[in-house]
């Protein structure tokens, strides 16, 4: 993983960084795994590890506009820009090609991005100016400035691909400084890349955040459960273990793991975060609603 991380960005370290205490970092980091203020927390403590003006935190799907998980570029009155991004260029961002052509977990830079995207289909869409909300500029890393976007910006870019097709990106941008164009990344803080990965992937994982490569039965099977097993599925939803779903029903824990158990084999899925993907992907309301009390994202349309 290290020999993959950008060595040389243009980003300074936090000048704070001598007195950054690894191990309390990574213990707030594990202890918020599963929280909804989750991304939030991984944006604001960034700050202490890589100086940067703004973060926004993107989930990418294939062929779909990518999800905002955390949204630190609107307050600073920035949200038109953000909205077109949204809206059209995404499908011209170098980092959605690179998602599309397998993109390795760790850090990039924008810059590199754009060098390495040379497809015929990204050139035929970059001179389609017409056909995005943005305008050429040859200063940018990207050779572009979506509209109302911050100019003059250089992205440092965390990738975090999850089982199937999605990726999650951790977005770091700041001002181009080019008289410390290569100034390196603290080894402390390339330490920390491989831990925040594995950790986003196990808090995607508890909230289903990605659809798992499974082969599910269709949706006739939630049929074929019994009124029981119906009512612990949604106890599962609702966040409730087998202790609390037993004691909330009156039944003995062995019961609830025997009907846990056997709803499971109906459905053909055999954890509780293949619970989550399969009610979502069949599109089961009360998970929807569960997730958008959960997770915490981005309300544009």
């Amino acid at each position: 993983m290290t020999s993959e991380i950008v060595q040389s960005t243009g980003f300074k370290s936090n000048h704070d960084y001598a007195h950054f205490n690894t191990s309390l970092w990574i213990s707030g980091l594990i202890n918020n795994i599963g929280n909804s203020d989750f991304f939030p927390w991984i944006a604001e403590q960034l700050k202490h590890v890589i100086s940067h003006e703004f973060c926004v935190i993107f989930q990418y799907e294939k062929e779909r506009r990518p999800q905002v998980l955390y949204d630190g570029l609107s307050p600073l009155g920035y949200r038109e820009g953000l909205q077109n991004f949204l809206q059209s260029t995404w499908q011209i961002n170098p980092f959605y090609y690179a998602c599309r052509e397998g993109l390795k977990p760790g850090l990039h830079t924008m810059e590199a991005l754009s060098r390495k995207t040379s497809s015929s289909s990204y050139s035929e869409k970059n001179q389609a100016s017409a056909d995005y909300k943005m305008r050429p500029d040859q200063m940018e890393e990207i050779g572009y400035v979506t509209d109302g976007w911050p100019m003059g910006m250089q992205e440092l870019m965390l990738a975090v691909p999850l089982p199937g097709d999605d990726v999650i990106e951790i977005s770091l941008s700041q001002k181009i400084d080019h008289t410390d164009k290569n100034a390196p990344l603290l080894e402390q803080a390339q330490e920390l890349v491989p831990v925040i990965v594995s950790a986003i992937k196990k808090h995607c994982e508890i909230f289903g955040l990605y659809q798992i490569p499974h082969h599910h039965p269709p949706l006739p099977a939630l049929d074929s459960l019994t009124p029981r097993e119906k009512s612990i599925m949604d106890l599962i939803l609702s966040g409730h273990r087998s202790e609390a779903i037993g004691l909330h029903l009156g039944i003995a824990l062995p019961t609830v793991k025997t009907h846990r158990k056997n709803l499971y084999h109906k459905l053909g899925i055999s954890s509780q975060a293949e619970l989550f993907a399969f009610v979502s992907q069949t599109a089961n309301k009360k998970l929807t609603v569960f997730s958008h009390q959960k997770v915490q994202t981005h309300p544009l349309g």
